[in-house]
């Protein structure tokens, strides 16, 4: 048998090579700050490309035409909760850790997909940062369209959708119900009235104080000024979605039971009429409603009825306010469960249920 010369040998490596590279070039990567996604809610965007946010229900929004598409991401602290939806298929959960990681999101079947990958949880779980978004053997589309109604929704964790989740192993202890805040009142509301929704709300924290008493953190305030809701946090850009309606639920944790006596009238409602007229002069054609949510009740102590007192403060705001696009509107009181006071995932339908009659005349106004 005769030898291979050397420069066949040459021939054949170079061939290898383009066939490698070949092989590469139908592999498409692109930063998560790319035209390729479309971002739903507050996000910052970092020197490297990549997008960092807390709040729940950040989403990014992309069409593929076919491929395997995978996305690398991670959190500050173990245990963000993000899911994947695919066409009108079900939502994948799955959690974040604080190492960087690859996740794969769709499997090829050799077909077109609208893909949207959302934040379940809220921002006290930790900060996510996703880097890019990885194809193999298709081609990134231009995104879906965000739809044109817009709805803004501000509160506490209810709003975040803490709890919404229940695991099929439900235990109060060990398996507790957990963060799906696609699944929230405010998000199902928004859905309902075709409406893109956006969610700036934060877990224990109030109009003047938090849960626990606490007045110098950031409360709705200062957070709702802010991308990321963390201390010295960037700023937001205001004006980069503008709602139709905005629903407020604040006073669950401001008036805590635990902490003593109610809010001082003067304080909270100051406090309210100040915030409602900056959202005002933000947006002057928005319409704002105010309600008390659903955990505030008078059964559970007589001697400080949270539920009626908060009422009332939310109607001294919208008299001082004497502005016609403010409305109050007002909650169903719903209990959660034995094991967790946060409503339910039912209850969370029911709750949407309950406010869209006041709210989608707002939004036609």
């Amino acid at each position: 048998m005769k030898a291979i010369p050397v420069y066949l040998l040459w021939a054949l490596a170079s061939l290898s090579e383009c066939a490698g590279a070949s092989g590469d070039a139908s592999l498409k990567t692109v930063d998560a700050s790319s035209d390729n996604i479309r971002w739903s809610g507050r996000f910052a965007v970092l020197e490297n490309g990549s997008t960092r946010f807390g709040y729940p229900s950040v989403s990014a929004n992309l069409a593929i035409s076919r491929g395997d598409l995978s996305v690398t991401a991670s959190s500050s602290k173990d245990g963000s909760y993000m899911a994947v939806t695919v066409d009108d298929r079900p939502p994948r959960r799955f959690t974040l850790t604080r190492t960087p990681k690859q996740y794969s999101l769709v499997e090829s079947d050799g077909k077109p997909h609208t893909v949207r990958l959302s934040h379940l949880s809220e921002a006290w779980r930790g900060i996510v940062t996703v880097e890019k978004f990885t194809l193999a053997q298709g081609e990134f589309l231009s995104p879906p369209a965000a739809p044109e109604r817009k709805l803004l929704v501000i509160g506490d964790s209810v709003t975040c959708g803490e709890g919404v989740h229940q695991p099929a192993d439900y235990q109060c202890d060990t398996s507790p119900r957990q963060s799906d805040s696609d699944h929230s009142y405010g998000m199902l509301l928004g859905r309902a009235m075709g409406a893109e929704t956006q969610l700036v709300c934060y877990g224990g924290r109030g109009l003047i104080r938090s849960w626990n008493g606490n007045t110098d953190e950031l409360q709705a305030p200062q957070f709702f000024e802010l991308d990321i809701p963390i201390n010295n946090g960037p700023a937001a850009d205001l004006s980069a979605f503008v709602p139709d309606v905005i629903l407020i639920s604040l006073g669950t944790n401001d008036f805590n039971l635990d902490i003593g006596p109610l809010p001082e009238r003067s304080e909270f409602v100051s406090t309210y009429v100040e915030f409602v007229e900056r959202l005002l002069s933000l947006y002057p054609d928005a319409e704002i409603a105010l309600t008390e949510g659903a955990i505030v009740n008078d059964a559970a102590d007589p001697a400080k009825p949270q539920r009626s007192v908060l009422r009332s403060y939310i109607s001294d705001t919208v008299k001082r306010t004497a502005d016609a696009r403010v409305h109050q509107v007002l909650s169903q009181h719903h209990s959660g469960d034995t094991c967790d006071a946060h409503p339910t995932g039912q209850q969370h339908e029911a709750m949407a249920g309950e406010l869209l009659p006041a709210i989608v005349p707002l939004l036609t106004r």
